[in-house]
This record gives C-alpha cells, sequence and structure tokens, in this order.
C-alpha cells in the first residue's frame, strides 16, 4: 500500500477536507489479471478517485460498492469472475473498506507511521487489525489480509542541467518521489522535482545523509563531479546507482572504484532500447531500475 506519491497525496488532501474515504484493495488474483495482490484505487466522499485497477466495468462496480460502503459504514468483499471462461482473463478478489473522518480514518491514518510493516487486517471484521513489525508478502489467509505499507520509491539524481528534466516527469508519472541534488542549482529550472538540495560546493555531498534513497543516478556527465558524487554514493546502502556516460570512460571508472563485478553499480546507466532522445534516455533509465527493484537483474 502506499508506493505510489499521487496516492499519498490524494489521501492526504482527502484527510485535510475532511472527507471519508474508501479504499480498494486487491486482495487476491487468479491466473491473468491486469491488478495484482496489494495494487490499490482511492474513492472519497466528494466522488473524487485514484487509481486503475482494471476494466471501465470493474471501475463502475468499484465504485457502486464504495457508495454502498460510504452508507452503511461496513467493508465489501467483491469477487470478479470472467463470464467466458474461454477469455483469458483470471479472477480478482477485492475488499472495499470505508475509512471515516469521525473515526479520526481507523487504520489508514495509522499506516502513516507504520511505513515499512505490514498491516493485517480481517476480512469479516472491521474493527479488527494490527500492524507487524516484519514484511509478510501481501497474501490473503483465511480471512486475513497482510498488506506491507510502503513508502514512495525515492530516486536521488545528480545533475541539473536540461537532459534531467524528462527523467524527473517520468519518475513523478510512475509515483516516485525525487530529488535533485548538484552545485549551484537554479531551483526554477527543476522546479517538477519534490525536492532540491542546492551544494554551496561540491564537497558538502559527504554531508548529505542518503539513507532515506532507494536509487540514485549520476547524469551531471562531468569529470570534475562524477568522480565525487560515485565517491559518496558508494558509501551509502543503495542497491542501485548509475551513471551516465559513454562505454569506455565507464570501463576506466568500474576499474578505478573495483566496480567490475558490482551488481548495483550501472553504467553506461540505462537499459539499451536502441534510441537516444532525451524521453528515450529517461524511459531506458526508469525501466533498469524498476528491473533492479523488481528482481530482474
Amino acid at each position: 500500500m502506499f508506493w505510489d506519491k499521487k496516492v499519498l497525496k490524494f489521501i492526504q488532501k482527502s484527510i485535510d477536507e475532511k472527507l471519508d474515504i474508501v479504499v480498494t484493495s486487491v486482495i487476491s488474483t487468479h491466473g491473468s489479471t491486469y491488478s495484482k495482490a496489494g495494487n490499490i484505487s482511492i474513492y472519497n466522499s466528494n466522488n473524487e478517485s485514484i487509481g486503475i485497477l482494471g476494466s471501465p466495468f470493474l471501475h463502475r462496480k468499484i465504485d457502486e460498492l464504495s457508495l454502498k460502503v460510504l452508507e452503511s459504514k461496513h467493508s465489501e468483499v467483491f469477487e470478479s469472475i470472467p463470464k467466458d471462461n474461454s477469455s483469458g482473463h483470471g479472477t480478482s478478489k477485492y475488499l472495499i473498506s470505508g475509512f471515516f473522518y469521525e473515526d479520526n480514518y481507523g487504520a489508514l491514518k495509522e499506516c502513516f507511521n507504520n511505513f515499512d510493516k505490514t498491516l493485517v487486517r480481517s476480512i469479516t471484521n472491521d474493527e479488527e487489525y494490527k500492524f507487524i513489525d516484519t514484511n509478510v508478502d501481501t497474501k490473503l489467509e483465511k480471512d486475513k489480509f497482510y498488506q506491507i505499507i510502503k513508502r514512495p520509491f525515492s530516486l536521488f539524481i545528480f545533475g541539473a542541467a536540461n537532459h534531467v528534466l524528462p527523467l524527473v516527469d517520468l519518475s513523478n508519472l510512475l509515483g516516485w518521489n525525487t530529488t535533485i541534488i548538484d552545485v549551484n542549482i537554479d531551483e526554477n529550472f527543476v522546479s517538477n522535482a519534490d525536492n532540491i538540495i542546492n551544494l554551496q560546493s561540491i564537497d558538502e555531498v559527504f554531508n548529505v545523509d542518503m539513507q532515506a534513497y532507494d536509487a540514485s543516478v549520476i547524469l551531471s556527465h562531468n569529470p570534475n563531479t562524477d568522480y565525487i558524487y560515485l565517491e559518496s554514493l558508494l558509501v551509502s546502502n543503495m542497491n542501485y546507482i548509475g551513471m551516465m556516460g559513454n562505454k569506455k570512460n565507464m570501463v576506466n571508472i568500474k576499474k578505478k572504484f573495483n566496480l567490475e563485478n558490482s551488481n548495483r553499480f550501472f553504467a553506461p546507466v540505462g537499459l539499451d532500447i536502441g534510441s537516444n532522445t532525451s524521453e528515450s534516455i529517461a524511459l531506458s533509465i526508469c525501466s533498469q531500475i524498476e528491473s533492479k527493484r523488481n528482481g530482474k537483474i
């Protein structure tokens, strides 16, 4: 739950406006389905919604049940079963739960203080839930639904030139938090990023706390800063560090920093998708990061 920053912002906006909220969670699937267990969509009492779980028919059903939950204040469980067995579509089960202003939003609001834990909810009793410290795979077990409370994925971008902007835009679309860091940044130029760290001198990078970031990309494309940025990243716990540059220079950098066999250093950064526009480079970088975080590379 929550790994998309747009969802978090929607929930916070709804809370700030004192609106009741309905969360639809995919709690189990079988066969080929658009969404998998753990995916969510949100509906509020102002008839606003966010999140895509499947077809227009499915969302009409979810909207209908969300209104019912707002009125009854009791959760609903719904199973989507294809009418045509030869369609190739699988089955999905959904938990549609209400979280109300008058109750201070219950478990939903508590999630904001329980990131990186697992929420365990009864699908038959709205008042029965708990948070456990261990990360348990998202699953439905008997009448208990286990759902990991994740923070939005966080990308740390070194460099603030034109080619950075498409990467920030695509990261925003994916729901990632984006932070740009560099020396003497024109902050108006990179205002589409969530956060900006404007270094007064290059050595200040060693004073930056990098523990909150999941992945980093060095796009400054400047030998005078690239080496220093890389040095600062290598002592962090990030399991994805990408660097832009030509293949020959990247081979030399791998040798210099003893990274030939590193499973977290990717240089030149990005998957080879056979295109070189700034937008396609951003796509190749995000695709590689997604592949790494999902255990595909």
